[in-house]
């Protein structure tokens, strides 16, 4: 039986991935974490991934990703089930989710901030996406690259958005990492615009 080059890349491709997630916990389970073991695990996964796309492109990157997934997993699921049990029980302290005692609710201050980190950055996120999509159709790009760049980037800019907005307390830094993103997603819409 006769194996097909680029089959045999990527079953390569993928071994060598999985092998450079095992480098990886070991080099990070010992007592000192050695940098040349991390530099070669990380070399040996960048090898992999180059090697997956030399031997699928996109579909051997994805293939070798999710083998190095998969390793990545075992190994943080025996990690879990080997572990010793904590010495010390959960703590009982609650994240100011609730105001203790007699403290007022605010419910209107966290309304606010669920508008602003859900519908408000979603909002934000679409418009950079459709900005980034009309910039790549005028730089050129293809219309379905143009839409796989926007649904990248929509979530990926909605989920660092809402993170950012309910780190910061302020309302004005809040409302300012809104209003800023959105009127550079606006400008440049209306510079692309057909």
């Amino acid at each position: 039986m006769m194996v097909n080059q680029p089959s045999l890349l990527l079953w390569t491709s993928a071994l060598l991935a999985a092998a450079a997630v095992c480098l990886l916990r070991f080099s990070w389970g010992r007592a000192l974490r050695s940098a040349p073991l991390n530099a070669a695990a990380w070399g040996l996964l960048a090898f992999a991934l180059t090697m997956g796309m030399a031997g699928g492109g996109a579909w051997g990157v994805a293939m070798v990703t999710l083998a190095a997934l998969a390793m990545a997993f075992c190994c943080l699921a025996l990690a879990a089930a080997t572990a010793p049990p904590g010495k010390t029980g959960a703590s009982n302290r609650r994240a100011h989710m609730l105001p203790e005692g007699q403290e007022p609710l605010r419910i209107g201050g966290r309304m606010v901030s669920f508008l602003l980190s859900v519908p408000g950055a979603m909002l934000v996120a679409l418009i950079l996406g459709l900005a980034a999509r009309g910039t790549a159709r005028a730089l050129g790009a293809h219309e379905a690259d143009g839409n796989v760049l926007m649904l990248f980037l929509m979530p990926l800019l909605w989920a660092v958005m809402a993170m950012l907005i309910l780190l910061w307390p302020q309302r004005r830094r809040q409302v300012g990492l809104l209003t800023a993103p959105a009127l550079l997603g606006l400008a440049m819409l209306w510079m692309v615009r057909p």
